[in-house]
């Protein structure tokens, strides 16, 4: 069964990344664009994510990130990996 990772954990880890609040995080937020999100502020989100879910985030992958559903996907495969391996 693949792994469900709810929406609004992540938005709580982009909005606590970036000293938001997590209403401020819309579903369709680009990082960058909207949510002006640097390489740090993504390295954050990495830690976080790490820390929250147990997994590693590569740096290449970051860079492919652009909303909130892009994290969730990652995540989900992430964690997919990790059960299968």
């Amino acid at each position: 069964m693949a792994a469900v990772v709810e929406i609004d954990d992540l938005r709580t880890i982009v909005a606590e990344s970036l000293e938001l609040e997590p209403g401020e995080v819309a579903d369709d937020a680009h990082f960058t664009d909207d949510l002006e999100m640097d390489s740090l502020a993504l390295l954050e989100v990495s830690s976080r994510v790490e820390k929250q879910y147990g997994i590693a985030v590569q740096d290449a992958a970051l860079g492919s990130l652009r909303t909130l559903a892009d994290l969730r996907l990652l995540v989900e495969s992430l964690l997919a990996e990790g059960t299968a391996a």
